[in-house]
């Protein structure tokens, strides 16, 4: 027996097919009639009912189709605070090779990503693409990746693997260049994330790289205190010394969980552009009801690209807009320095921008427009609105973008504003 199958629930499976919940929309159904439906025998779905044996995951789909449930209700939620990803898949009824195959993913992947919490590298959306799979929210997911017994062990190995390069790395002399490439802590820190080793040297030479100010900072004020002969500058140094300490403590604990969330969210370096273009344009607020949204258009051909979790997506009238989530906007604060080590190209994102600030509403600047009678503001990208003023500028005259089948925008060297399609282009009267 399964961990996953001992989560079954015997007289759930009982109280549901003699009606016991009282529920009207379904009838009794004798443990023979159950059993038909199934392709069982009254043997079997009795033995299922008294705990004797335990159906396997399509068996469970069968029964609750069967009794017109979904197939959590047959599984006992007194433990699910513990479960993995492995116990959800099967409470809905559900083999591997069965979400493999929705999935169009390798067994070996899958079972990876399953027993491992590896995310495929080349499936920046995969935790999505499992939660439409198994109909869970993205959350449980991760929760349930969480206490993946593997999971929480390579963090806790993770933790001494940094700890072992912090201490050999940061107290160096010299510019700062991160771990040495063949460092054989970080070889086994990137097999245990199945990354290249380039890739999480890059990760950890960033992550590294803070610790180290912190660690400067502390030495600085440690000789202070140490030599100063000043009374209260050594109280102050002393001070500021323990305090410069505690952040290189916290930052340090936390790395190894950064690691694990990145790893899993990370998006490619055409994507994460996108995001930062959708920050840059001060695209987010904390409400969901007022604020800027982008037209999505004008910011990418393939808006499937976007991640879910962190890009929502809405119309204006029939013009596609978009901003990021709150989740979004937390995942640019976290990780727009371990992105910049990865892509040192790409653009990124404006420091010290105020997306609630009175200013930024009342005069939104020249990326945002609004349609004709419409109170939404609009944006437009800068990379689009740069390249786009800049043609305007050559031509000496405004283009028009069209933003959907009813408008169209006009773009000049120095000004935007959004009309009807067909009052630009009128169509001659039949009559």
């Amino acid at each position: 027996m399964t961990r996953g199958q001992t989560h079954f629930s015997p007289s759930r499976l009982r109280a549901h097919r003699t009606n016991a919940f009282g529920r009207e929309d379904r009838n009794y159904l004798t443990a023979q009639q159950l059993a038909d439906a199934v392709g069982a025998t009254k043997a079997q779905v009795l033995a299922y009912e008294n705990g004797h044996r335990v159906p396997d995951p399509v068996r469970v789909r069968a029964l609750a189709d069967a009794l017109r449930i979904h197939p959590t209700m047959l599984m006992d939620h007194h433990s699910v605070q513990d479960w993995i990803l492995a116990d959800y898949r099967r409470a809905v009824g559900l083999r591997a090779q069965d979400v493999v195959d929705k999935l169009g993913i390798s067994p070996k992947n899958y079972r990876r990503f399953e027993t491992e919490g590896i995310v495929p590298s080349r499936r920046p959306q995969f935790i999505d693409e499992v939660a439409a799979a198994l109909d869970m929210p993205r959350e449980a997911i991760e929760r349930a990746i969480d206490r993946t017994p593997a999971v929480r062990a390579r963090q806790a190995r993770a933790f001494n693997l940094v700890v072992a390069m912090a201490d050999r790395y940061i107290p160096q002399a010299g510019a700062w260049r991160g771990p040495a490439p063949d460092d054989p802590h970080l070889t086994e820190l990137a097999a245990s994330y199945g990354r290249p080793v380039q890739r999480i040297r890059r990760v950890l030479t960033h992550e590294l790289g803070e610790l180290r100010q912190a660690h400067v900072r502390a030495q600085r004020e440690r000789v202070i205190a140490d030599f100063d002969t000043d009374l209260a500058r050594q109280a102050n140094a002393r001070y500021a010394y323990e305090r410069w300490q505690d952040i290189f403590d916290r930052d340090l604990q936390r790395i190894p969980r950064r690691l694990e969330r990145f790893h899993r969210t990370a998006q490619p370096s055409d994507v994460w552009q996108l995001l930062v273009d959708l920050y840059n344009v001060d695209a987010v607020t904390i409400r969901r009801d007022v604020g800027n949204w982008t037209v999505t258009t004008l910011l990418t051909t393939k808006p499937e690209t976007l991640p879910p979790h962190l890009v929502v997506h809405g119309q204006v009238d029939d013009v596609r807009v978009c901003r990021l989530s709150a989740e979004g906007t937390t995942h640019v604060h976290s990780y727009a320095g371990l992105y910049a080590a990865l892509f040192p190209g790409v653009r990124r994102p404006i420091r010290g921008a105020n997306r609630s600030s009175s200013k930024a509403r009342s005069t939104p600047g020249q990326e945002t427009f609004a349609l004709p009678n419409r109170a939404e503001r609009l944006a437009v990208p800068q990379p689009f609105l740069t390249t786009t003023r800049t043609v305007a500028a050559d031509t000496k005259s405004s283009l028009p973008i069209s933003l959907s089948p009813t408008y169209v925008l006009t773009v000049g060297a120095s000004s935007m504003s959004a009309g009807f399609l067909d009052t630009l282009y009128p169509t001659d009267d039949p009559d």
